[in-house]
């Protein structure tokens, strides 16, 4: 069997293939049909150049400049997620290298080749930009019988990531070599074909991205009142000094004073107080160094999820293919109390102060180095305590009273003390009306992101290596 022709297709079962065409149907107005059978097998380097940068020296960075990615920047991009390089080179350094050799386009691709292998990323509409030579392969000057999104569409395919781990080198860390990647072979449908496959896997990829670039702005939003009423103070300034608050109706402007008071925490607004962690939850379960498996059971082969520290970074789930089920008798007998809408989970160590918010009902077990919280409604609402933990200070608090060497945690006694700024009731309320609505909204895109993420990981394999094609792709929600 070639590479094209995707040695994981047998392992997915036809049920589950029948519910991504179904769902992608329903999503996007798509009818499969069976494909022409008209591939043809070819090796990469008769379609395309294989090849990588000239080399830049570290005399030759500069603190501002046209950005220089290595493998990181590389990753980030594909991910979607914005640039965080320190790397740059000179314009003049760039346009001399350009003119002489050439530069990444739109339509290139680059692969990371060292290190973290095999990660692909599509040149889209980036601007200038220069990147590391060795770390990253760069895919250009297609043939014409190839669509590059579409080779960028096989790079990400299963089997070809497989092809990818086989061919490579090193042990202490492994490399993909530019001979090693021209013997690839690729099972290429007609361009027809690939643009339809092209057509349908960037309807669904755009929804992703659009619902991940929701989030981020819902985020944004979030974090900007939070910081506005909270923690700069804005509306007590603006009161202070005579003037109304921005952007704030007469009656939320009513409930902030006009002036401030010293306090354990520094200068705070009258009238607030200081209360800690202890006095503002009404539940803390702690879930530190346990584990279901305590019990002397296995974990169940489905059933209930079992959330771990290692699951929540960002303020979302992470890692869901590799989480732990339990079944409803050992749910019952570990989860004494059972997490509710608004509930809180902290990853206590290993990484310490990750926070997941539940904006909806979710029946999960809570494993290792994990606490959930649960507001004290009479006095603190939970929106204001999750966006409460995740400011700076607090973070900082969190680590100030860890313990450890290896792996630094705090214990539930020292979370207890953590200090909490209470503004009255009526004005976290207030600010609830947008935060609660933002988190709900989030969680919300983030089960359909997921949603349609295993929709096309499931449908992938089988459009790339040519068992479905798409003859109405034309009908597709963009």
């Amino acid at each position: 069997m070639s590479l094209g022709e995707d040695k994981t297709v047998g392992r997915v079962s036809d049920s589950v293939t029948r519910q991504a065409v179904a769902g992608l149907e329903a999503n996007f107005g798509l009818r499969f049909a069976n494909p022409t059978n008209e591939a043809e097998l070819y090796r990469l380097d008769s379609l395309i150049e294989i090849t990588s940068s000239k080399r830049i020296h570290m005399a030759d960075y500069v603190q501002n400049g046209i950005p220089f990615y290595r493998g990181k920047e590389v990753i980030e991009r594909a991910k979607g997620n914005a640039i965080s390089t320190e790397l740059f080179i000179t314009a003049d350094k760039f346009q001399e290298i350009k003119n002489k050799f050439g530069s990444p386009e739109d339509g290139d691709i680059l692969l990371t080749s060292v290190g973290t292998l095999g990660v692909p990323y599509f040149i889209s509409r980036d601007g200038d930009f220069y990147f590391k030579d060795g770390n990253v392969t760069w895919f250009r000057k297609f043939a014409p019988n190839i669509n590059s999104k579409f080779l960028y569409y096989w790079l990400t395919s299963p089997a070809t990531q497989q092809r990818l781990d086989d061919i490579s080198i090193g042990s202490t860390q492994k490399a993909l070599t530019i001979t090693a990647l021209k013997t690839l072979e690729i099972l290429l449908p007609n361009l027809m074909e690939q643009q339809e496959v092209v057509e349908i896997l960037d309807s669904v990829s755009h929804r992703i991205a659009l619902l991940r670039e929701t989030n981020a702005t819902l985020e944004a939003i979030a974090q900007a009142l939070f910081k506005s009423w909270f923690v700069d103070f804005d509306p007590v300034h603006a009161k202070q000094q005579g003037q109304e608050p921005e952007g704030m109706d007469a009656d939320t402007a009513a409930l902030f004073p006009d002036g401030f008071k010293d306090s354990e925490l520094g200068v705070v607004p009258r009238g607030w107080r200081v209360s800690t962690i202890d006095q503002v939850t009404s539940l803390i379960i702690d879930y530190r160094g346990k584990t279901p498996k305590k019990l002397g059971r296995d974990w169940a082969n489905s059933g209930i999820q079992a959330v771990s520290a290692k699951n929540i970074k960002r303020g979302r789930l992470v890692e869901k293919q590799a989480m732990n089920f339990v079944d409803n008798d050992l749910f019952d007998i570990w989860m004494k109390d059972k997490l509710e809408s608004g509930d809180i989970l902290m990853t206590s160590e290993a990484p310490l102060g990750e926070l997941l918010y539940l904006a909806d009902e979710h029946n999960f077990c809570l494993s290792q180095r994990v606490f959930a919280l649960r507001a004290n409604s009479t006095n603190c609402l939970s929106s204001f305590l999750y966006f409460w933990l995740s400011s700076k200070n607090v973070q900082e608090h969190l680590a100030a009273r860890a313990t450890g060497t290896t792996v630094v945690g705090i214990r539930q006694s020292e979370l207890r003390k953590i200090e909490v700024l209470l503004p009255p009731l009526p004005i976290q309320e207030k600010a609830n009306d947008i935060l609660r609505t933002c988190l709900l909204r989030i969680e919300k895109n983030e089960a359909e992101k997921e949603s349609l993420t295993t929709l096309r990981d499931t449908l992938l394999p089988r459009l790339i290596s040519g068992q479905f094609r798409l003859p109405d792709a034309e009908e597709a929600v963009v």
